[in-house]
């Protein structure tokens, strides 16, 4: 995502759908602030920039309204500064104005126009808008239903390493939609985006194992896979992983129990 490489930043995770807004800003006060938890202060110092038209303020002074942080949460008072920001073509504000437009949120639904505002991001490299466009084509909403260009947009996501638009990718490619049936290719996307620790992914990387789709056969790896996905609570990895136990020695148990222990997302190779 180019826009998430400028200055000083901190992710903050957002309840909307799970999607992950960057605070930006020159205000060193309010950056500290934010940091201790300080959220009156930091809204305060933002509110001030953004009352003079700085889109970075504006931007943080919605995501602050979106989840409620030093001032009651409003999200209609959110998307009307995250609008401002996005206006001024702040790529990250685009993005979020598309979410909420797709989503409902602050804003009647309006799937026409969350295309708009993604579209707006994705020329800016905004990996997330780039994986909404996808998701638009792929559901046809707002748009015509297109396979073909929502993998070209998942493409693009992907090779920023979203996740997201990686396990989306596997599951394409897997069932033959848009793309060429490939269970190698799905099991490649799928390792990618498990390797960062994408639930869904690790949960089809275990499956791809248990059953040799796209991989060699490998019991003791499914149920690694398996584990780690359970251990965020994806319910049916919880079961297939029982099932796979009851085909493991102890030994290999215990050794893909103790992988699973170690194991740190972000790593980019399979951690066993």
């Amino acid at each position: 995502m180019k826009s998430r490489s400028r200055g000083m930043v901190i992710v903050v995770g957002l309840i909307l759908t799970g999607a992950v807004g960057v605070l930006f800003g020159d205000s060193v006060e309010a950056l500290q602030a934010f940091r201790k938890g300080d959220y009156a202060t930091a809204f305060r110092e933002w509110q001030a920039a953004a009352r003079q038209g700085h889109p970075e303020a504006e931007y943080n002074l919605g995501l602050m309204y979106l989840k409620g942080l030093g001032v009651p949460k409003d999200p209609e008072e959110a998307f009307r500064w995250l609008y401002d920001a996005a206006e001024k073509g702040f790529a990250d504000a685009q993005f979020q104005v598309g979410l909420m437009r797709e989503k409902g949120v602050g804003v009647h639904q309006d799937y026409a126009q969350a295309e708009v505002w993604y579209a707006l991001a994705a020329d800016r490299g905004e990996s997330e808008a780039e994986m909404g466009l996808g998701t638009l084509y792929e559901q046809g909403h707002g748009v015509k239903k297109d396979l073909a260009r929502a993998v070209s947009w998942y493409r693009k996501a992907a090779e920023q390493g979203l996740p997201e638009a990686q396990y989306h990718l596997g599951i394409l490619s897997e069932r033959g939609r848009g793309m060429p049936q490939d269970f190698s290719v799905a099991a490649k996307y799928y390792a990618q985006a498990a390797n960062q620790g994408y639930a869904p992914a690790e949960y089809r990387l275990g499956v791809c194992y248990a059953a040799g789709k796209g991989v060699e056969r490998d019991t003791e790896k499914a149920y690694l896979w398996m584990t780690l996905a359970a251990r965020q609570q994806q319910k049916e990895a919880e079961k297939q992983r029982a099932g796979l136990a009851a085909k493991l020695s102890g030994d290999k148990i215990a050794r893909a129990e103790h992988s699973a222990a170690d194991w740190k997302p972000g790593i980019k190779r399979q951690p066993a």
